[in-house]
Order: structure tokens, then sequence, then C-alpha cells
């Protein structure tokens, strides 16, 4: 299958070949259009294909934005990068706004986490720099990432 052209692939090859993709994990439904695009499928076969399996609830942008807000939570990034990804994978404005989790607390908590992961030591002005601007870098916004160095400190 590798070396047949956008014309030779088949509704079937392509339905395969996003079936594969969907047996490995999750995936937003234009990102999974843009794989398929990717290894050469047809645009028309493509978006029917993708609308099939989207319709067979197979594909769905909703399971997708929660797994990967689940995941990404998990590894303690902050909500500004969980949202800039999801929005670079394709995902709308209003299900990412209803996935993400709005309580400040689960925030501040990873934001502390990963921070206390990170802190060996007294904090100077120059750690303590270094460390905002890494979870400033992970998606925290500048209040979690205050919250946070602050909760070290005083725990110290």
């Amino acid at each position: 299958m590798r070396g047949k052209t956008a014309r030779d692939l088949t509704e079937a090859e392509v339905r395969d070949i996003a079936v594969g993709y969907l047996s490995r994990r999750e995936y937003g439904i234009k990102e999974l259009r843009r794989k398929l695009l990717q290894r050469g499928a047809d645009s028309d076969i493509s978006d029917k294909v993708v609308s099939d399996l989207a319709d067979a609830d197979l594909v769905s942008d909703q399971r997708f934005t929660e797994m990967y807000v689940r995941t990404r939570i998990r590894h303690l990034f902050g909500p500004l990068k969980i949202r800039g990804e999801l929005r670079s994978r394709g995902i709308a404005d209003y299900l990412i706004a209803e996935v993400i989790p709005s309580e400040e607390e689960t925030w501040f908590d990873a934001a502390t986490q990963w921070a206390s992961k990170r802190c060996q030591g007294e904090l100077d002005y120059t750690a303590r720099a270094k460390l905002h601007r890494s979870l400033m870098n992970r998606g925290f916004t500048h209040e979690q990432a205050n919250v946070a160095l602050n909760s070290i400190i005083s725990s110290d």
C-alpha cells in the first residue's frame, strides 16, 4: 500500500488506514483527516471516510478532547498550553471550554506539584524567576505560577 498514489487508494483502503490509526489512540476529526491526507488519500474520500466514522461514533472530538485534557493534566501541564494544543489539533473553542476544568484549585495543585519536583533547596531570586518562567512555559497563568511558588516557599 505504500507505493500507491492518492488515485490508487480506494475508499475501503482509506477506511482501513483510518481504523488502524484509531485502534492505536483517539483522534480528533480534523486531525484524523489531516493524517489521511498526509498518507496520500484523496480529499473527497478522506472527508467521506471520516464523516462515516464520526457517524458511527468511532471518531469523536468530544471523546478525544476529554482524553487529551485528562492526560495533559496528569502530566502537569497548565490550561493555556492544553487549550493551545487542542486548538492546533482542530478542536472547537466551545468544546475546549466545556472540557477543561474551571476550578482554579486543579491548576494550582498541578502547578505546585510540578514546581515542587523541580525545586532543589532554597530559592533565590534567579531560581524563583527561572521556575516561574518554566511554569508559564508549561501553560500556567501568572497567578497559578505565583501561588505554586509561594506554596513551595512556605512549605520549606
